[in-house]
């Protein structure tokens, strides 16, 4: 499905390059947009919601890391997929696009068509919620143990 998003958004903006204006938005932040745009038309007409679950897997670490390392963190990274995942929609696209896609809020806010101040509300509630969900994971200073982003 992600491919069929991806063909469809660069085979609209062949079709009708005049639906980008670069005085509204950078051509990412446009690309972004119509590819959510496209995927939410998909989720509603197959009336199922994503998961991140068919996202690619990250390359297997190296094979010069201890075997219980690797072992956790793979669990570790595996506990953080789950806890995204059963983010809200809504909190789950403000939390991917900021912290794995690297967006600026002003960028998050254009892409979802919603104001900074709402990205910011979606992302402070996805944020408390991950915490509270990866309690055990943390460590003494109250940081999550750093993950790689993907």
């Amino acid at each position: 499905m992600a491919e069929d998003v991806t063909h469809d958004c660069f085979l609209s903006l062949i079709r009708k390059p005049q639906n980008f204006d670069p005085e509204r938005a950078s051509l990412r932040t446009y690309l972004y947009s119509a590819a959510r745009n496209l995927a939410l038309k998909q989720f509603r007409s197959a009336r199922r919601e994503g998961s991140l679950d068919e996202l690619a897997e990250d390359p297997a670490t190296p094979s010069r890391e201890q075997p219980l390392r690797k072992l956790l963190d793979e669990e570790l990274a595996s506990v953080v997929k789950d806890a995204v995942s059963d983010l809200p929609p809504l909190q789950r696209e403000a939390i991917v696009l900021f912290e794995y896609e690297g967006l600026a809020l002003s960028e998050i806010a254009s892409v979802v068509n919603a104001d900074v101040g709402t990205v910011k509300g979606r992302l402070f509630r996805a944020r408390t919620r991950l915490r509270n969900r990866l309690r055990p994971y943390l460590n003494s200073s109250r940081e999550i143990v750093t993950l790689e982003r993907a």
